[in-house]
């Protein structure tokens, strides 16, 4: 009898989100399959299925709160789905499901939680969209509380490869510790709770990956390489031979890198740039000070704003903000007041439907428009700071002066309420100006005489130089970082904080990128800050280059007249120092 043919090998591609190399054997995991009872109920029936939802509602939030206490330092992405789950647009949904059109409790939560997808859809912003995923989970959660094909872990094996056409951050928590060997969805977004937990969690995963379910079979060997966005499906002798090589290459790498982590990012030439990280939660400062961070360069302090109908009260962010001070020990920390609006809003916040929301309540501006929340929150980081006697407060989206005085104002009201209080308030707060805007570049000097710091946003500052929405798939190839025209906007920004004494900082994407590092050096920012995974290969790139080097190549680049010429000098100068 002959033996069965051997499997054919699929490569496939999508997004890498968390780089390193995964092997193992597929698990499945596809909810979409998951059969649910649909059928109506006569009206004698009606407070039955009142009493099964109310149950599955206890139910799921024990199993919730029990996973808050599993997840340890991500706890705070739990509180979330359990903020989700008390959501009156979820429970009055399926109760009026029940109640008006008499359908069993599994129906009424399917067709709630579509309706709340179809809402999140037609708001068209990328950020929305990343959070059906939590949608889906949450109504999961209350169907695995009626007893509807709950999706266990317990036979996940520790070689698994988890494949998906979604994953929500509580299956990462849960599966992360099953030791599984890497995350693969259909769907999926780099900036969606998912992603930025797999990161943290260093699990390799591939997003975006169109077809990996309709292809990949339950205990198929498989690759997969979180950083190239590949995953290979029966790999071939020669692909697992490559896949070997380039792990061997890559240990080496990281293994060179590790003995860097606590030395200063120093050129050969000895000019110092401070290397820091932007976090969204507290637990994410230990371990980037474990990677040699040297501080927080940047905290989004939108997270505390998102699945929730009320505002963070002043004592919520001062919590936030006193955990973050507390665990860097005396080391810099720049505080973000929240920069709502286009693509990540908050349902507590109320803001208008707007035509074109990216120029529109963003920022600052939101705040000025919304002062209560604006007030709570500098009360809170003011609060903070004066028992830390540490750190700063960054504002974004800054257009104008006016707006930078605007919060100044509020800010020292707040401080002298706190006074009044009994509070030992700490006077020396600064406060900094984020440059996004093309204005701010342009008028420079005069915020530099108003900010006590600057902090460059280069995924904004480049979107609205060039025009370019990075999300469209038409002009995304357009956004440049090295077009010369951004290059010399940074120029400014740089030469005029310098001129008037104030420090300035990097802390968008440009910064996370090694091979831009040579000419973040060569502009003259004083720091860099970025994802902690980033850390290592940008100090790397820093201590292999001399500022006298990087400040040649950041001339000959922005006198180049194309981004692409700019680009073939840069590849040169790093070919030439290793770096490519």
């Amino acid at each position: 009898m002959s033996s069965p043919p051997a499997p054919t090998e699929h490569i496939l591609k999508g997004i890498g989100v968390a780089p390193g190399i995964g092997r193992g054997h597929v698990h499945l995991i596809d909810r979409r399959r998951r059969q649910h009872p649909k059928y109506r109920v006569d009206v004698d029936g009606i407070p039955d299925e009142l009493r099964r939802i109310e149950g599955a509602w206890s139910d799921a939030r024990d199993a919730l709160a029990a996973l808050q206490e599993k997840a340890g330092e991500h706890s705070s992405i739990v509180e979330a789905h359990l903020l989700m789950l008390a959501d009156p647009m979820l429970v009055e949904g399926a109760r009026r499901q029940i109640v008006d059109d008499h359908k069993c409790a599994e129906w009424a939560i399917r067709a709630t939680v579509q309706e709340i997808r179809a809402r999140f859809d037609a708001l068209g912003d990328a950020y929305f969209r990343e959070r059906r995923s939590d949608v889906d989970f949450v109504g999961d959660r209350l169907l695995d509380a009626l007893g509807v094909g709950v999706v266990a872990d317990d036979d996940v094996d520790n070689d698994a490869i988890v494949v998906a056409h979604d994953l929500s951050p509580g299956d990462a928590i849960a599966l992360s510790r099953r030791g599984v060997r890497a995350f693969v969805t259909e769907v999926g977004g780099a900036t969606s709770h998912t992603a930025i937990l797999a990161r943290a969690l260093e699990i390799p995963a591939v997003i975006a990956c169109k077809s990996v379910l309709e292809r990949a079979g339950r205990g198929e060997p498989c690759i997969v390489d979180g950083e190239r966005g590949e995953v290979v499906l029966s790999p071939s002798p020669d692909v697992i031979a490559r896949f070997d090589a380039e792990e061997q290459r890559r240990a080496v790498r990281i293994e060179a890198l590790r003995r860097e982590v606590f030395l200063p990012a120093a050129t050969p030439d000895g000019v110092r740039v401070a290397l820091y990280v932007n976090v969204e939660i507290a637990e994410e400062v230990t371990p980037a000070i474990a990677r040699g961070a040297e501080g927080v360069g940047l905290y989004r302090s939108e997270f505390l704003f998102l699945n929730r109908t009320t505002l963070p009260t002043a004592v919520e962010h001062e919590r936030v903000c006193s955990a973050i001070l507390q665990d860097l020990a005396g080391r810099p920390a720049t505080l973000r007041t929240f920069d709502l609006g286009s693509d990540k809003m908050s349902a507590a916040m109320r803001a208008p439907r707007e035509q074109n929301p990216a120029l529109g309540l963003r920022g600052v501006r939101l705040g000025l428009a919304r002062p209560q929340a604006l007030r709570a929150q500098l009360r809170g980081m003011a609060a903070a700071l004066s028992v830390h006697r540490n750190g700063q407060i960054l504002v974004p989206m800054v257009g104008n002066v006016d707006e930078v005085r605007a919060v100044r104002a509020i800010l020292h009201e707040e401080l002298d309420q706190l006074a009044a209080e009994g509070v030992d308030v700490w006077r020396e707060i600064k406060v900094g100006v984020m440059i996004e805007l093309p204005s701010a570049v342009f008028i420079a000097d005069h915020l530099a005489e108003e900010a006590d710091f600057f902090s460059v946003g280069t995924n904004d500052l480049i979107q609205y130089m060039l025009a370019i929405d990075r999300g469209n798939e038409h002009v995304a190839h357009l956004y440049e970082p090295l077009h010369p025209a951004v290059l010399r906007a940074l120029q400014i920004v740089v030469d005029a904080g310098h001129r008037h004494g104030i420090p300035v900082g990097l802390c968008g994407e440009m910064a996370a990128d090694p091979h831009l590092a040579p000419i973040c050096l060569g502009l003259g920012f004083d720091s860099l800050s970025m994802p902690t995974a980033s850390l290592r290969d940008v100090k790397h790139a820093l201590r292999s280059t001399s500022h006298a080097d990087a400040v040649a190549l950041v001339k000959a680049c922005a006198g180049s007249r194309t981004a692409a010429a700019a680009t073939a000098l840069l590849n040169e100068a790093l070919a030439a120092r290793g770096l490519a």
